[in-house]
């Protein structure tokens, strides 16, 4: 029997093991300056059962960083709700009692005072520390970042039996400086705005993602990384959707490299779509 060949490599860029993907584990996400500010203003939020306020534009990281350090929490000391399926108040407090572990009355006034009675009753019984996270904060009504607010109070406010995290894009914090939200901002002890990487973090994004995902990490030329940087403005969702794009094209035509003429290439078929 003759000895099969081994088939020949594909280009660097093929999609077998796609690194840009929205899913990725722990070990593969990037850290970088502001990723690091950001995870120990949520330190601070979470020991002192304080809330914290993060925006930035879509696409810029957020969830993810939030994901991440939520994700390092232990879990024996920490129950993590997450609400960011449902913008609509009522659907929002029903899927955090449900996360709490009961039924919710039918109304959703009575709904908000059964989630403060169990988070009370949770902070006398030294239960878990709750901890919620509020995506796409910047659609909620007023009157349910108001009924959020409340549910800091306990004790006569002495003390927080949860912590809350808000997400939500830039609007969300000039919203928030207009009249009406002054008890909602002295209780946003932590604030950070997050922004897209820098040149250089753009570049080093590329080759970290590569290399996590066993390609080489000099795929990409500089002048290509320079001009993803320009096209992106450095905003993580953008960037993985322009190196996406990039490694179809280069599997496609069988490329070593991905230089800038390809990156060009991309952005005006783009601008043609």
């Amino acid at each position: 029997m003759s000895k099969q060949k081994e088939p020949p490599p594909g280009p660097p860029g093929s999609l077998a093991n796609m690194p840009f993907g929205k899913s990725i584990i722990a070990e593969e996400v990037f850290t970088y300056c502001q990723f690091k500010e950001l995870a120990e203003l949520l330190r601070l939020t979470v020991s002192q059962k304080s809330m914290c306020l993060i925006t930035g534009q879509a696409g810029v990281g957020k969830t993810t960083a939030v994901r991440t350090f939520t994700d390092d929490l232990p879990t024996n000391k920490h129950q993590i709700v997450y609400a960011g399926q449902d913008q609509d108040g009522g659907n929002l407090c029903r899927r955090f009692a449900c996360a709490l572990g009961f039924q919710p009355p039918r109304s959703r006034s009575h709904t908000w005072l059964a989630i403060s009675q169990h988070l009370s009753d949770n902070l006398v019984e030294q239960g878990k520390d709750v901890v919620l996270v509020v995506d796409e904060a910047h659609l909620l009504d007023d009157l349910t970042l108001e009924e959020i607010r409340l549910l800091t109070n306990a004790d006569f406010d002495r003390t927080s039996p949860l912590s809350v995290i808000l997400l939500g894009q830039l609007s969300l914090r000039s919203r928030l400086k207009m009249g009406g939200f002054e008890a909602l901002n002295q209780r946003l002890r932590f604030r950070y705005s997050l922004e897209g990487f820098s040149d250089q973090e753009t570049a080093d994004y590329i080759r970290h993602r590569l290399r996590s995902a066993g390609l080489d990490e000099d795929l990409f030329t500089a002048e290509a990384l320079k001009q993803i940087f320009l096209a992106s403005q450095g905003i993580p969702r953008e960037i993985n959707n322009l190196c996406t794009l990039a490694l179809v094209k280069a599997n496609a035509n069988n490329a070593t490299t991905i230089d800038v003429k390809l990156i060009r290439q991309i952005l005006d078929q783009r601008e043609l779509n």
